[in-house]
């Protein structure tokens, strides 16, 4: 039985890894020059802030130090019933007339994002996190993207200064986030506009009625609502934008379980987009590819720890049934080392080759992505170490799985959602 699952998952891998590759190959290039546009639109940062105090400072100072027009750029902090000291550093920087201060109780992040919204009267509104950093040309390069049909563009997420061995694991996935969003943004099959800085059309965000409040991951919601209207949605490789990633497993685990059961809440609330031919490659590939992707991991995570357990249960098994007479210890120390060869030689013809193949594969594959996405972000692959590196490749998808398998249980039993 476990074969014919082993070959699906394979073949599904290979489906989405080579699909996504050709699309690369077909339109995509490592370097991509922008052309800015000769007269710049009105834009408004909103930055949503809820106990921040310790980055609120660095980000509005980022927003203000971009290179954008003084007259054309506003920025708008809606503090969201913090208790610390968020309000009271905000409330420096508004000696800056383009920088305005709102307070409310909390609502949430959606909640915010809409009294920024409702504030709005540029062309344009940016979502900054209040965690973040913009680079210099970010707000100019997101910008210069967009076209009469496109709502939204989406930004190049980094990691703001990895310190430990798990922010820079962090800081390869990130990097890989910034090729997968590239290759989807050619074919219109963006699933989520990143929180730490995106760019829409404030008139369109209006339309379709703004953030939802109750979403775990508006981000994405508000990306999947795009695409139901028929809007495009872009990506912006010089848009960069660096964010605080977690720095211990604790909050990164409550971070992605946050993330994968809002994301599979929205897969739920827009399940009618899924293999739906009239969204284009959004529903006939992105959508499918998250969910083959879920399953992936939660496969490969089960199977790995049957492939690892099952010969264990045999052997506990027969103790319980026979106790020590069910083992001669005599038989497993070879006569010589003719007879070990010949022991490991038939410990490895019985070993499942297909497994072994899925998993150099995936492997393989998740390899020359990283290195693909490397190249593309002009960062070097190992440039955090070879530990950050090889846990990205050998350790995430196994912690992806078990994270998916715990917000499967919570939905099944309807556990509380937490932010």
């Amino acid at each position: 039985m476990i074969e014919p699952v082993i070959w699906l998952l394979y073949a599904a891998v290979l489906y989405v890894s080579i699909f996504s590759l050709l699309v690369f190959l077909e339109k995509g290039k490592l370097r991509q020059e922008v052309e800015w546009l000769d007269q710049w639109p009105g834009i408004t940062l909103v930055i949503p802030a809820y106990n921040e105090e310790e980055s609120i400072g660095m980000t509005i100072e980022s927003a203000l130090d971009v290179d954008y027009p003084e007259d054309k750029l506003n920025v708008i902090v809606v503090d969201d019933g913090s208790s610390d000291r968020t309000a009271e550093i905000a409330e420096e920087y508004t000696e800056d007339k383009r920088v305005e201060l709102v307070q409310q109780e909390n609502q949430g992040k959606g909640g915010a994002l809409n009294t920024g919204l409702e504030k709005c009267e540029t062309d344009f509104m940016a979502c900054v996190d209040a965690d973040s950093r913009l680079e210099e040309n970010s707000i100019k390069n997101i910008v210069s993207k967009f076209d009469d049909d496109t709502a939204a563009i989406a930004s190049a997420m980094k990691v703001y200064s990895p310190q430990n061995v798990l922010q820079k694991m962090q800081w390869l996935e990130y990097i890989v986030g910034i090729f997968m969003r590239n290759i989807l943004g050619m074919i219109n099959a963006i699933y989520v506009t990143p929180g730490p800085l995106s760019v829409y059309r404030s008139d369109v965000l209006k339309e379709v009625g703004g953030f939802d409040e109750d979403s775990l991951v508006e981000d994405q919601e508000i990306c999947f609502r795009l695409q139901k209207h028929h809007w495009k949605v872009g990506h912006s490789r010089g848009g960069e934008v660096y964010t605080i990633a977690p720095d211990n497993i604790k909050d990164y685990y409550h971070q992605r379980k946050r993330w994968y059961r809002g994301s599979a809440e929205n897969m739920l609330k827009y399940r009618e987009m899924i293999l739906n031919k009239d969204y284009g490659d959004f529903g006939l590939f992105a959508l499918p590819q998250n969910i083959m992707t879920s399953i992936l991991s939660v496969a490969v995570l089960l199977l790995t720890v049957y492939i690892t357990i099952a010969p264990l249960t045999g052997v506990v098994s027969d103790f319980i049934t026979l106790g020590f007479q069910a083992f001669d210890l005599s038989s497993l120390i070879p006569s010589s080392l003719g007879e070990l060869t010949t022991s490991i030689y038939w410990q490895v013809l019985n070993a499942r080759y297909v497994t072994i193949l899925m998993l150099g594969a995936l492997f393989s594959i998740s390899f020359l992505i990283a290195y693909l996405a490397s190249e593309h972000t002009e960062e070097k692959l190992t440039k955090m170490g070879l530990i950050p590196t090889f846990i990205y490749l050998a350790w995430y998808v196994f912690f992806t799985g078990f994270v998916w398998m715990i917000v499967l249980i919570d939905m099944i039993t309807d556990a509380e959602r937490k932010w």
